[in-house]
């Protein structure tokens, strides 16, 4: 239950942020001229940002979290034993750990080029939240 709503409330809160700043005029200005770094992937990622398609990452984000819980609601047949408790326990705090080293990784990233703050800070919470959803999909599934 208390994974249910873990998943849920913070999926709400990375889909609306997702979808909320696609194609907002405001959000647009803050962000850097294209073609600015010498890095392919950069330049790509902020064009995929320009472009609006940021709410195709908060729809995958809604359908991934509408796929677990439906499925923890309607697989399970029986309760969990402290076994598979103790598993996903330690996913979410190996999750909690990935995210508590990549903060540095960040920090680096940013004081190096502050000009991509909002490209670095958008990929870090893509590839944090779905990284977490698709963990925790493979548990539902697999457990």
């Amino acid at each position: 239950m208390v994974n249910a709503v873990f998943i849920g409330l913070m999926s709400v809160v990375y889909s609306f942020l997702f979808i909320f700043t696609s194609n907002n005029i405001e959000f647009l200005r803050l962000m850097s001229k294209s073609k600015t770094l010498q890095s392919h992937f950069w330049n790509w990622w902020s064009d995929f940002i320009k472009a609006g398609n940021m709410k195709y990452i908060g729809f995958t984000i809604i359908s991934l979290t509408l796929t677990i819980l439906l499925l923890m609601l309607f697989k399970r047949t029986k309760r969990y034993d402290e076994y598979q408790i103790s598993i996903l326990s330690r996913s979410l705090i190996v999750a909690g750990i990935i995210s508590i080293i990549l903060i540095p990784v960040i920090m680096v990233m940013l004081l190096s080029d502050p000009n991509y703050t909002i490209e670095t800070i958008f990929f870090f919470a893509t590839i944090q939240w779905l990284s977490v959803l698709i963990a925790d999909l493979i548990y539902i599934i697999k457990y």
